[in-house]
């Protein structure tokens, strides 16, 4: 199964540089005006992988490990807005948003607008949280409150 999971990641990682290169130097030609194609494009073909390729590459090299706090922010934040903001949104909008036609299905979750809100609640809450604790404000305050406590103890 090792094997397997390695291999598996190994083309992840792979598939991601070739849709990120692609994407990146179809943005400069764009930007820069040039064609994709040609003997133009052949010309500054070594200028765009440049463009490409040495941003990423000297963040590399001043901060290994930046693509795993960057894996670390997205995940804390871009998957919690994905999967607990945005479907209490969607559901609110179907259901009270300026479009009046009639919903297709019966609402699943019952009382109306109080749960809607409650999971949107939470889910800012669970953000919120996890900022602050990415920020160091829970470190901050067991320090303080320690710091408190032993000067009220002497």
């Amino acid at each position: 199964l090792g094997p397997l999971v390695t291999g598996f990641s190994v083309l992840a990682l792979v598939t991601s540089v070739i849709g990120f290169t692609y994407g990146l130097l179809d943005a400069w030609t764009d930007k820069l005006q040039l064609p994709m194609k040609g003997e133009e494009f052949e010309q500054w073909k070594p200028a765009l992988y440049a463009l490409v390729f040495a941003p990423p590459l000297l963040l590399s090299m001043t901060d290994p490990d930046i693509f795993y706090n960057a894996l670390d922010y997205g995940g804390a934040f871009g998957v919690s807005t994905l999967f607990l903001v945005l479907p209490p949104i969607m559901v609110w909008q179907e259901r009270y948003g300026d479009n009046d036609t009639p919903l297709v299905t019966p609402p699943m979750v019952p009382f109306g607008k109080i749960p809607l809100a409650s999971m949107w609640k939470a889910a800012a809450t669970l953000i919120v949280e996890q900022g602050a604790e990415k920020v160091g404000f829970f470190d901050w305050v067991a320090h303080t409150w320690e710091q408190m406590q032993n000067n009220a103890i002497v």
